[in-house]
């Protein structure tokens, strides 16, 4: 059986609305004694049974290489890793680095995401704690249809640095799609506000050009 079918199997056992019933009147759910790849097959079936999206801290990086590879496995329609640096917090820091670029990406994301998370603490010492809002389940499973459900793997130290809030992170976001029409002028001003540089020659990150009607941009 794979992981994906091992998830809607427990998506439908009375065990997992117990569990859901538990979490909506208590606000945390601690599963002690069991291995790790257990426990994230009862989380996806908590989260994915409710339209949920699924957060999962791991202790390093090696474990979170782990659990993305699982989550990838049990259905997810998009698993994102959050991108952390093993380095102190209180080192100096580049910040124009892929991992920051990766990190804005899962953050953008987010913002586009009307869905609040379920949280899964993966520690060392095998507890496991879940946040969740009481829904009503058959909204829920209409939900799932219209959106795109995500998996979030990080490290503990994702959760050190302080980040904005969403909506004003989401000032900073600029989705271009297939078929859109924009005004140059407010698109050049915006892109700029964004952190963008104008070159005459886009070939590196974070630069943008423009010829006439004829856009170039580096994400």
């Amino acid at each position: 059986m794979s992981f994906s079918s091992i998830v809607r199997a427990l998506g439908r056992s009375p065990l997992t609305t117990e569990f859901i019933s538990k979490l909506n009147r208590q606000q945390e759910l601690r599963l002690n004694g069991i291995p790790r790849l257990p426990k994230t097959l009862v989380a996806s079936a908590l989260a994915q049974s409710q339209g949920k999206d699924l957060f999962v801290v791991c202790a390093t990086l090696e474990e979170a290489g782990r659990v993305y590879a699982q989550l990838e496995a049990m259905g997810w329609q998009t698993v994102h890793f959050y991108p952390t640096s093993e380095a102190s917090p209180y080192e100096p820091f580049d910040p124009e680095t892929e991992m920051s670029w990766g990190q804005m990406q899962v953050l953008a994301d987010l913002v586009n995401s009307q869905e609040s998370l379920v949280i899964s603490h993966l520690s060392l010492e095998t507890n496991q704690r879940q946040r969740t809002n009481d829904i009503d389940a058959s909204a829920a499973s209409r939900r799932v249809g219209q959106r795109t459900n995500l998996a979030i793997v990080a490290t503990q130290g994702a959760l050190q640095p302080h980040l904005p809030p969403p909506e004003v992170f989401g000032q900073f976001c600029l989705t271009l799609k297939k078929g859109m029409e924009l005004d140059l002028n407010s698109f050049s001003e915006k892109i700029t506000i964004l952190g963008y540089e104008r070159v005459p020659l886009v070939e590196m990150e974070g630069q943008w050009s423009r010829r006439g009607d004829i856009v170039d941009v580096y994400p």
